[in-house]
């Protein structure tokens, strides 16, 4: 019975660390984007303004 008790507390730590870590991952991520977005406009309107 012990095994059993084991077993389900190694599952249920790996599945809260890999929420945190995902967690932790999905805002690097949406952050990552924002800046590549903002970036993108910023040399879009450097291109507007050296055409001109």
């Amino acid at each position: 019975m012990n095994i059993i008790y084991y077993f389900i507390g190694v599952l249920t730590g790996v599945f809260v660390s890999s929420f945190f870590i995902g967690k932790k991952l999905y805002l690097y991520y949406t952050k990552y984007t924002i800046q590549k977005k903002q970036l993108d406009r910023i040399l879009k309107l450097n291109d507007q303004i050296k055409n001109m």
